[in-house]
């Protein structure tokens, strides 16, 4: 049973959960624009979060029992402390991290001590994460809410839009098997073993200031390799990026190569500026977020 925005009593509903949990509200927002989740945050204390549809719910079912496993673990920053999970219809609640979004180019912009820290602070939580559960386990949830089939494991997803889609624009071949060859023989090296967030953009970073407060958004956690976890490191600049990999490998000695991960990045981005290109999906903000990246990292970008 799920209660989502398409419900006509919606509202009516969501406000009687918050009012039942939550008594004495000064203070609510609802946030309507997230690809999963309708988001209502009481009193900057309480985050109420009611799937959209069935496949979202598989995916907050997971992201529950991820945090349900892992959360007492992270101390190194604050993530989403469960509260309650209500199961008819499905909500959860958890408590409010205080902080804000800092974009790429803003984190680049901080002094670099800033930026080295962020940097130390990501890599401590990405080992705290993989030392919390194995990936047997990982696995385990991911198959028990149904999330795998929701999306394609990296492997596919890049064979379905570089290899057996025809290209939307033929410029762009000469950049696609480079990249796509290259990122075949980097995959053959690296250890796809471990517990990972995998979706560690600046949007599921909470800053207070330039120090680094929170993570969220757990609905992604997967096995995979270092050099994939850091993937979206890139875009926030070498000092981040070299700083994460520094304080990693003395943690666990394990050495995460730098140009594997640049090649992660930009195939991220390939994916996601062909996929938009072919779909006509022009004018979107990530369709512009990925040209201009790749128009930075890769020379002579055709587009």
């Amino acid at each position: 049973m799920l209660l989502t925005i398409q419900d006509p009593n919606f509202k009516m509903e969501a406000d009687r959960a918050i009012f039942e949990f939550c008594p004495s509200v000064t203070e609510l927002d609802y946030v309507e624009h997230g690809a999963d989740n309708i988001i209502a945050l009481v009193n900057k204390e309480f985050v109420f979060r009611f799937p959209r549809n069935e496949d979202a719910a598989k995916r907050l079912a997971y992201e529950t029992a991820i945090l349900q496993k892992v959360g007492a673990s992270l101390d190194i920053v604050n993530v989403p402390k469960l509260l309650k999970v209500h199961n008819r219809p499905l909500y959860t609640v958890a408590s409010y991290i205080e902080g804000e979004h800092l974009s790429g180019k803003q984190i680049q912009s901080l002094t670099e001590i800033e930026q080295t820290a962020i940097g130390s602070a990501v890599a401590q939580f990405v080992d705290k994460l993989n030392r919390s559960i194995s990936s047997l386990e990982v696995q385990r949830l991911r198959m028990q809410a149904g999330v795998d089939r929701l999306t394609d494991p990296w492997p596919a997803y890049f064979q379905r839009l570089f290899v057996q889609t025809r290209l939307p624009n033929e410029q762009l071949r000469p950049v696609v098997e480079h990249y796509y060859q290259l990122w075949q023989a980097n995959l053959q090296q690296e250890q796809n073993t471990l517990t990972i967030h995998d979706d560690l953009n600046p949007n599921n970073l909470l800053f207070l200031g330039p120090k680094l407060n929170g993570v969220v958004d757990f609905s992604d956690v997967n096995v995979g390799s270092i050099e994939s976890e850091f993937r979206k490191l890139y875009v926030m600049g070498d000092i981040v990026l070299r700083s994460a990999i520094e304080t990693y490998a003395s943690l666990t000695q394990i050495q995460a190569n730098y140009e594997h991960i640049k090649t992660w990045a930009i195939m991220q981005e390939l994916a996601r500026f062909t996929d938009r290109l072919a779909r006509q999906q022009t004018e979107t903000f990530l369709f512009h977020f990925a040209r201009e990246n790749l128009r930075n990292w890769v020379p002579n970008f055709p587009l």
